[in-house]
């Protein structure tokens, strides 16, 4: 398939509804060895602070939304503010503490906010401040959004910011890493250092999605593995290196199709997507000459009272030129093809899917869909892989398959998996604990 027919298609599917330091191992990049506990929810990166948090599974109340983790998330949408305010809240603004441990940092810390009022056309604005302990220094993002024409769906809006960023596709959150390389030694991101700036267009269409059309310019470091990074237990496990990225400056033109929405008991159902094209070089300048394509659908369905299928699909292409490092397209582990290691799979073309059943293991109490304990069935196939004629045959392609089963909480903040690679029946078995659903 051509990746202009592949992109044909993801947009057709959119309009369808005091301890030892941790030994650094730069030549170990792979996940865990299976069979040990690996610690990787997967959510919103903390950059989000005003993002809607993830749903329960099963259990649906008024109010809750659904949204894809990507994008700087400095501002929340104003359908969800206007929600979250019926909901008990009188102000206009947010502030709210960041705290963050990985291996480049060490300590982040700093905090975030926002302020709007989207029953009138005053100006939204959102912002964050962050100092990294390990390498002294301040980080910074800003985000300023004017409504332009009554009743504000259509908006223009200008960004700055310098932050420590990693792949849109690994999507652990600071929480959950944190906690995973506080406890276990283990960092389920690869990072870098983006600073840069940008200017967009945004129509907000109801019951559609928020199309917007964006210019960036952004400049590219590499970040070292701090030599101080330590962690409580498992003292013998081997830290991964921070790998190096492809350095200088982005310059590119980005259209953008993101639709968060609202799942209600009446409703029963969530379907919400980001899709992006993104077109760098080309008469824009900057070091890099690339057409990229992302599209990751997610939908969730309440089949019963007691049972929920959570399904995903994303989609990666390159129609021309050569991604820079920090922009290809990676699978394996904990945000996908959850038996592989860590990234194990990149390339320039990506194809993921994935579903997940979860049903109640005994009777519900009235009034409320689920109660206790929860089994999980799910499966994940894909791969990611590099083409050099920036085709995207699948019967070309490999693809993997892993499956397994788990246990989680009424309340989705503790999740136990076995996984096992499917095409290998005498594969080990990878234990994960995750906090949050993961897609």
């Amino acid at each position: 398939m051509r990746p202009t027919l592949f992109i044909l298609l993801l947009a057709a599917l959119a309009l369808a509804g005091g301890r030892p330091a941790c030994a650094a191992d730069p030549d170990t990049l792979g996940a865990a060895p299976p069979g040990l506990l690996e610690f990787a929810p997967l959510a919103p990166d903390s950059d989000s602070v005003a993002a809607p948090s993830h749903p329960d599974a099963g259990c649906v109340s008024e109010g809750e939304w659904l949204s894809a983790p990507f994008g700087e998330r400095l501002l929340t949408e104003p359908e969800a503010w206007r929600a979250r305010r019926s909901h008990g809240s009188r102000h206009d603004g947010r502030l709210e503490l960041i705290a963050d441990y990985n291996r480049v940092d060490l300590f982040r810390i700093g905090f975030a906010g926002e302020t709007q009022d989207p029953s009138t056309m005053a100006p939204r604005i959102g912002g964050r401040f962050e100092y990294a302990t390990g390498r002294r220094r301040a980080l910074y993002g800003v985000q300023l959004e004017q409504p332009l024409l009554p009743p504000g769906r259509l908006a223009f809006g200008v960004s700055m910011s310098r932050r420590t960023d990693h792949s849109e596709l690994q999507q652990v959150d600071d929480v959950e890493n944190s906690l995973a390389l506080l406890l276990a030694c283990q960092d389920y991101r690869d990072y870098f250092e983006r600073e840069g700036f940008g200017a967009y267009l945004a129509w907000r269409v109801p019951d559609f999605s928020v199309i917007s059309v964006h210019a960036r310019n952004d400049t590219y470091r590499s970040l070292r593995l701090q030599g101080g990074t330590r962690s409580i237990f498992e003292r013998h496990r081997a830290l991964r290196d921070n790998p190096e990225v492809d350095e200088g400056d982005i310059h590119a033109v980005l259209l953008r199709l993101e639709r968060q929405t609202r799942r209600t008991a009446r409703t029963r159902t969530g379907f919400y997507h980001w899709i992006e094209f993104e077109r760098a070089g080309h008469g824009l300048g900057g070091d890099f000459t690339y057409t990229r394509a992302l599209a990751d659908l997610r939908s969730v369905l309440r089949l019963s009272p007691t049972a929920a299928l959570a399904l995903r699909a994303v989609g990666g292409t390159t129609a021309t030129g050569v991604l820079p490092a920090q922009k290809e397209f990676i699978t394996g582990g904990v945000d996908g093809l959850r038996a592989h290691a860590f990234a194990q799979y990149r390339g320039n073309q990506l194809l993921l899917a994935q579903a997940e059943y979860t049903t109640a293991l005994w009777p519900v109490r009235p009034r409320r869909f689920h109660d206790g304990l929860h089994a999980i069935a799910f499966v994940d196939a894909g791969g990611a892989w590099e083409d050099t004629g920036h085709e995207w045959w699948l019967d070309r392609q490999q693809m993997q398959v892993d499956g397994g089963f788990g246990l989680t909480t009424s309340e989705d903040n503790l999740r136990v998996y076995v996984a096992r690679n499917l095409q290998r029946p005498r594969s080990s078995a990878v234990f994960s604990l995750r906090l949050q659903r993961p897609f």
